[in-house]
């Protein structure tokens, strides 16, 4: 027979029995994806969250841009990563509307000083930056600051200081130093675990090593997101260039932390023989630092490497 009124129905109280809700509507980011019994959302260029309908209980991890080597110098920076771990993601309630996503740009390959990497920043219920890494010197400059700092670039047994760190998982920059008059050398930027090492005479500094996406989040793997392709690590320091003015060759410029770029290296009697630096491979790291010698393209500051910004919710 049908159910033609609820008082012939065998539920008593219907209202009580209607246990449906609104679905969470979310949009935004250059790659969305289900892991760990999370939603992700990725932004590797700037846009917005938006949460067309409910609201969501997000968690937010913020990482700033790489900055670039310095023209026959030093390597570049890593960008920060916010926050502080353990945990590294900011928890904010977020409700319906469209939160703006900036997302910092790798500081641009150079034939001069290098150029600091791009801040990131998501602008929430209060605002996350991350600050992009400082560029790595040419020679006798000292780093530029930034989330970690660049390295610096000694000619002339000249003591330059690399730049200062600012924010979370941050370091300074190697010092340049001891040089005789035969040598130009780049110190190391730092990177999100460790500091750029110091360069010296014929020996360039490497850059510090960054910190490892499975340690932020086990969920953070290529297997679960095209966007993390051929990296484990990301926000490392670029490696610091190496030259001899006089004749003769001279060391090879040094690695980076995982994922930045080597330095290169040169010598005034073989051009023709120059390492050229390399650029950086994961978010937030940054390029290696130009030999001195040889043509244009060696001698450059190679570029580092955007951020990204994540957003994150239990479902």
């Amino acid at each position: 027979m049908a159910v033609t009124s609820m008082s012939q129905s065998s539920i008593g109280d219907f209202s009580k029995r209607n246990t449906f809700r609104n679905p969470v509507i979310v949009t935004g980011g250059s790659e969305i994806a289900l892991a760990g019994g999370y939603q992700y959302h990725l932004f590797t260029e700037s846009s917005g969250f938006t949460i067309v309908q409910g609201g969501v209980s997000a968690e937010i991890l913020v990482v700033g841009a790489g900055g670039s080597g310095g023209s026959g110098g030093a390597g570049g920076g890593a960008g920060a990563i916010e926050i502080a771990g353990p945990g590294y993601y900011s928890a904010q309630n977020l409700t319906a509307g469209t939160y703006g996503v900036n997302v910092g740009a790798g500081g641009a390959r150079t034939s001069g000083a290098g150029n600091n990497g791009g801040s990131s920043i998501f602008y929430g219920t209060s605002t996350i930056t991350a600050l992009g890494g400082g560029g790595g010197s040419m020679a006798n400059n000292v780093g530029s600051s930034g989330g970690s700092g660049g390295g610096g670039a000694s000619v002339n047994n000249s003591v330059i200081a690399g730049g200062a760190a600012s924010g979370n998982n941050t370091n300074a920059g190697g010092q340049a130093g001891g040089a005789t008059g035969a040598w130009y050398t780049g110190a190391g930027g730092g990177g999100a675990t460790a500091a750029g090492v110091n360069g010296g005479s014929n020996n360039p500094g490497e850059g510090g090593e960054g910190l490892a996406l499975t340690t932020i989040d086990s969920n953070l793997t290529s297997g679960n997101f095209t966007a993390f392709t051929g990296m484990t690590v990301i926000s490392s320091g670029g490696g610091g260039g190496a030259a001899r003015v006089q004749a003769g060759g001279s060391a090879l410029g040094a690695l980076g932390g995982t994922g930045a770029g080597q330095g290169g290296s040169g010598g005034a009697s073989n051009p023709a023989g120059t390492q050229e630096s390399t650029a950086g491979t994961s978010f937030g790291s940054a390029g290696g630092g130009g030999g001195w010698y040889g043509t244009v393209d060696f001698t450059d500051g190679k570029a580092g490497v955007n951020g990204i910004v994540i957003v994150r919710f239990a479902v």
